[in-house]
């Protein structure tokens, strides 16, 4: 079998890597074999030279075969390249990552429905500009590129955000990175009605996308988060934010009153309860910013914890399973914020409740959604990417087997491994349609903590449900739960007013009501409110 003829090029690559080996160990070899080695590259040097392709290819083919059996390379030489490899690999894969794309896993569901927990995504970093790795900076960024309804990613740098900090491959200083919808650009309004966002752009254009949207018609938009304010450190005031912009704050005096402030755009001004003011072109009270007026913060109680939290209103009079309970319009003068020792200051929003009969319970559980939750033992708490962590509260899931549930629009499902989700039985023990259960979990569905359980006795900690009115309609969970025309909810109406009517100066009461979407007679935005008292 005739030996494969090497090209001069391929010769010449022979010659000079055993030169380096030959420098490198040649003190190692005995004088023969090194004399034999030294004449044998030379003739294989000047065969190159002379171009002499057949002598060049037998004289490196020999050298290559004396450098397998005598040049030996140290162990130190293979882990040298190791951890060069492994070097040039991160770097690598950091360059790319930091600046071309990168694949996360949704630890959450604050995204649901676009994304659910442990959906896994590829997200190009190169859309609006380009980054700086491992910092938050950019080579270069185009803010005009970032569009409205966009979903984008961004770290939590100069964001007043709680454990922001992390590591990178578990090595270098990090920021988390948090996955949202963009809603609005630099010097949008945005204000709030019925589920709803209605926005105007810096030049006074209604953006209509989020309204049209066949997307956003099941997704509920609520403009507050909860109703806690925040005590600034060292002074007798605590600043009450939504959305990490401060609206409000609470002054405490040396003789320990409490006097509301708003931030009306330009100062800050009294705090003003006017019950009787429906309509405004100026900011008069903490619940008129974004809408806040249009939503309550909802929970369902029990006829007996009813009766703690009232002994005068009508509604005891009337009997039905369960009563929703609204904390609707808060605001920093009336009712006096409540310093709790274990929440801190907290707004002390009015309160109202609606009977629910058994067709109201049936289309909230037709409505159904809650957070990702694991059930072992009888006990559920919600899931986490980063594992469950011992929690004495708990609740209860009688009857429910182990493993990971959700609900979404009245279905609910198992998940099992990889984030698959498979549809429950019409029989399981979740689907029972009980007072109890439905209570249970549209009072903790999200949070799976019974702090939002109304008989612990926490009368300020509401769950993260809200309810707000669309044209007339009553919604929870985003979907109609008591129509315009339903009895109770006319009735709901009318005491809302006559409470309102009747209450005073020194104890005031807002009625919690449908103030209307932001248009005008002929259905128009109405800009000059969104911009007054949208933000």
């Amino acid at each position: 079998m005739m030996k494969k003829l090497l090209s001069l090029r391929k010769s010449k690559h022979v010659l000079k890597t055993a030169y380096e080996s030959y420098k490198k160990q040649g003190k190692s070899l005995s004088p023969e074999s090194l004399s034999n080695i030294e004449q044998t590259m030379e003739a294989c040097d000047q065969a190159i030279l002379k171009k002499d392709r057949e002598e060049a290819s037998r004289l490196a083919s020999k050298i290559e075969v004396f450098g397998k059996e005598n040049f030996k390379r140290p162990w130190t030489g293979y882990v040298f390249e190791f951890v060069l490899a492994i070097i040039f690999a991160l770097i690598i894969a950091t360059v790319v990552r930091q600046m071309w794309f990168e694949l996360y896993e949704i630890p959450t569901g604050s995204m649901r429905p676009t994304f659910r927990e442990k959906d896994n995504l590829t997200v190009t970093k190169t859309a609006f500009g380009l980054n700086v790795p491992l910092k938050t900076e950019h080579f270069y960024f185009n803010p005009e590129l970032v569009q409205r309804t966009s979903v984008l990613i961004f770290s939590g740098d100069n964001i007043d955000l709680p454990e922001t900090d992390t590591t990178y491959f578990g090595i270098f200083p990090y920021k988390k990175r948090y996955i949202k919808r963009l809603i609005g650009k630099p010097g949008d309004s945005l204000y709030f009605y019925g589920g709803k966002l209605y926005v105007v752009d810096k030049e006074g254009l209604p953006v209509k996308e989020f309204i049209d949207a066949p997307w956003m018609q099941k997704l509920e938009h609520i403009p507050f988060i909860s109703f806690e304010g925040k005590r600034n450190s060292g002074m007798k005031q605590i600043t009450f934010s939504q959305f990490h912009k401060p609206l409000g704050r609470i002054s405490l005096s040396s003789s320990g009153e409490l006097q509301g402030e708003i931030f009306n755009g330009k100062d800050w001004v009294k705090d003003q309860v006017q019950a009787a003011k429906d309509t405004h072109r100026e900011i008069q009270t903490y619940s008129d910013f974004f809408g806040m007026r249009n939503f309550a913060k909802a929970r369902i109680i029990t006829k007996n914890e009813l009766k703690k939290r009232t002994r005068s209103d009508p509604i005891l009079q009337e009997t039905a399973p369960l009563y929703l309970e609204l904390s609707h319009t808060p605001n920093l003068s009336n009712p006096k914020p409540v310093d709790d020792p274990d929440l801190g200051m907290m707004l002390q929003p009015f309160v109202t409740w609606i009977p629910l009969q058994e067709k109201n319970l049936n289309a909230i559980m037709d409505a159904m959604y809650t957070a990702r939750f694991v059930v072992k033992d009888g006990k559920a708490q919600r899931y986490s990417a980063g594992g469950t962590r011992p929690n004495p509260n708990l609740p209860r899931f009688p009857g429910v087997p182990d493993g990971t549930y959700e609900f979404y629009y009245g279905k609910a499902s198992q998940i099992g491994l990889g984030g698959v989700s498979y549809a429950l039985p019409d029989n399981h023990p979740l689907y029972r349609r009980d007072p109890a259960n439905i209570q249970r979990l549209f009072n903790m569905g999200i949070d799976m903590n019974t702090w939002f359980d109304p008989s612990n006795g926490k009368d300020l900690l509401f769950p993260n449900r809200y309810a707000y009115f669309r044209n007339g309609d009553l919604y929870l969970m985003g979907a109609p739960i008591l129509s315009k025309d339903d009895p109770v909810l006319e009735k709901f109406n009318k005491d809302e007013a006559r409470r309102e009517q009747q209450s005073t100066q020194a104890r005031p009461y807002i009625a919690f009501k449908d103030h209307g979407a932001p248009a005008k007679e002929d259905g128009s935005y109405d800009v000059e409110f969104i911009r007054t008292v949208g933000r």
